[in-house]
């Protein structure tokens, strides 16, 4: 990644105030795929199918009555989900695909899977964050009105709709979790025997309330107590481990602001990646003002620059103990600069994964 993709993933990345807001850095790291899909369920949810793809339904799942299942009983959905441990994952994927990346916030675990081309994509919600309208024509999620187009079977025995190229369902009391399915249209799916056997099977697989814990391949110490991770915007497999690659922490003072960059930014939060992939850190970007700097041993650049008229400090090092990292911080007067976070607080731990921690913080 070179200087102006990270400041566009800064900048595109946001997170809403705890437990209520969408974060989707998906459109920074893989520019307009995660908004597209959501756009595309929107458009195409909208469409009245043929009477010949719904026999095509009847057909190929026999005689179930769709959604017929009552609304989810038993145990409630988490009212927040924790940040270091992913809540879902997918429990089954068709032979040759498999999980590529994903993230957690406080309202929301979101993965994607597939090989080449069109992934799927599911998105898991905390209790709360999803709402049917009152005519049960639409799903009304954090950053995204889901039009329903009709019943879908029922999932693990629990109401489902049909939401375009995507299916949703009530995957516990107060939770909802929608698919993503990398079909044209929902006519295209109802038509294909293998593919609609797919859907349902990816769907009905799903786990939830997973333990694995994220790994982390930086530390941080030394900090007030007030200081957390607020949300995972990107992890990925590595060797049999989930490495968070992207996140932000919060601190007392941390404050959201909606209306910059396309999503808005949070201030006094260090935005922090740091990963084994490669990445640029040139002393001689022209959109900001540069001091090369050599910290804990490790050659960094610090830059300073203004979006959306907040001043932003980052701090970036291109080979430090075999890993790329960058730190910005948004805000005139945050509790720590970028320079003594790294100096004083964080300690990088190398490439191998024997070496990560799962509790970033302590």
């Amino acid at each position: 990644m070179i200087e102006p993709q990270i400041r566009a993933l800064f900048a595109e990345i946001a997170v809403g105030e705890p437990a209520c807001s969408r974060v989707d850095p998906r459109l920074a790291r893989r520019r307009g795929r995660a908004r597209l899909r959501w756009r595309r369920a929107c458009l195409a949810g909208s469409s009245v199918l043929a009477a010949a793809a719904v026999a095509a339904l009847a057909v190929v799942v026999g005689p179930v009555r769709p959604g017929s299942g009552p609304p989810a009983a038993g145990p409630a959905a988490p009212r927040q989900f924790n940040p270091l441990i992913p809540y879902a994952s997918f429990g089954w994927l068709p032979a040759g695909e498999s999980f590529v990346s994903g993230g957690v916030t406080p309202a929301e675990s979101y993965m994607d899977a597939g090989h080449i081309g069109p992934e799927w994509s599911l998105d898991v919600y905390a209790r709360g964050q999803c709402h049917l309208t009152g005519s049960a024509r639409g799903l009304n999620c954090p950053g995204s009105k889901l039009q329903i187009s009709q019943r879908a079977p029922d999932i693990a025995g629990h109401r489902a709709f049909w939401t375009g190229p995507g299916i949703a369902w009530q995957y516990a009391r107060g939770g909802w979790a929608w698919l993503s399915i990398p079909a044209a249209n929902l006519s295209a799916v109802l038509h294909s025997k293998d593919l609609l056997h797919e859907v349902l099977k990816i769907a009905g697989h799903v786990r939830y309330d997973v333990t694995t814990p994220l790994v982390f391949p930086a530390r941080f110490s030394g900090l007030p107590s007030q200081w957390q991770v607020h949300n995972i915007s990107y992890y990925v497999p590595d060797r049999g481990l989930l490495r968070a690659d992207e996140y932000m922490l919060t601190t007392g003072n941390s404050r959201f602001h909606p209306h910059v960059g396309d999503l808005g930014v949070w201030t006094d939060a260090p935005y922090i990646i740091a990963h084994p992939r490669g990445g640029t850190c040139t002393p001689h970007d022209p959109s900001s003002q540069n001091t090369p700097l050599t910290i804990n041993g490790y050659r960094v650049v610090l830059k300073r620059f203004h979006i959306g008229g907040l001043p932003v400090q980052e701090l970036c090092g291109a080979h430090a103990d075999g890993l790329w990292f960058d730190i910005q911080m948004f805000g005139a007067h945050p509790s720590i600069n970028v320079a003594s976070l790294f100096k004083d607080h964080m300690r990088l731990l190398g490439t191998n994964p024997a070496n990560w921690t799962s509790k970033p913080i302590g």
